[in-house]
């Protein structure tokens, strides 16, 4: 991962565009934001492969995953934006709805009301950003990595606790995962490392394109397949 995020790093520094040469700026911000995003959650998950917190990592590739997601719904949507603001708009409502009005003051309760007021807005689910994707493991993954460690379920407190041989259980902080969602969590990273890559370089203006960035996302495409072949010979 070290590689890929030498390269990313590498690729931020060679894009950039005048607002005046595209027809949406404000939606190529997003998606140059989201890339960042990415880039803050890889650095994370190289930091936990490398003390070992591979449960950390996991949880991690479920945020990674997000930002690819809504990276697709992005290059998609024509109303990706406003869906966007919708959702915070949502967000907001159900907030302001938890706070009771008795305890806040006159301005605080007229803003307040403000959100509560706002009804039109909805929540951008997961399996909406997933309509229509080419990209349907993303989703899968997403939602896999949810149940399963990311949010508090059976399934992921059963993590927590082992019974030995003579029916003893104890708790453990670092629980193991297994070779396969180590392998999901890294091949997933990586893919989503490359969608995003390729939809911020044809996002960009082509005038502001170069060779440079077309090696480099070819060069994330000899990384991936480099990872997974390593990966099995070793399972093997």
């Amino acid at each position: 991962m070290r590689d890929f995020q030498r390269e990313a790093l590498t690729l931020t520094q060679l894009l950039e565009f005048d607002p005046d040469s595209v027809n949406d700026p404000e939606l190529l911000s997003v998606k140059f934001a989201l890339y960042a995003r990415l880039l803050t959650f890889l650095d994370t998950a190289i930091r936990h492969t490398e003390s070992d917190k591979l449960l950390d990592l996991r949880i991690v590739a479920r945020n990674a995953i997000e930002c690819g997601m809504h990276m697709d719904a992005a290059s998609r949507w024509p109303d990706y934006l406003r869906k966007l603001k919708d959702d915070d708009k949502a967000s907001r409502r159900s907030l302001a709805v938890e706070i009771p009005a008795e305890i806040l003051d006159a301005k605080n309760r007229r803003i307040r009301q403000g959100m509560l007021n706002d009804k039109t807005a909805k929540r951008l689910q997961p399996t909406d950003l997933g309509k229509g994707s080419d990209f349907a493991r993303l989703v899968l993954m997403y939602r896999k990595i949810s149940s399963d460690t990311a949010h508090v379920t059976a399934s992921s407190l059963d993590r927590h606790m082992a019974t030995d041989t003579e029916g003893v259980t104890r708790l453990t902080i670092d629980p193991i995962i297994d070779d396969e969602e180590l392998y999901e969590a890294f091949t997933t990273i990586a893919l989503t490392l490359l969608l995003c890559t390729w939809l911020l370089m044809d996002a960009v203006p082509e005038s502001s394109r170069n060779g440079a960035m077309l090696e480099l996302a070819e060069r994330y495409q000899s990384l991936y397949r480099r990872d997974i072949r390593l990966f099995k010979d070793q399972d093997e």
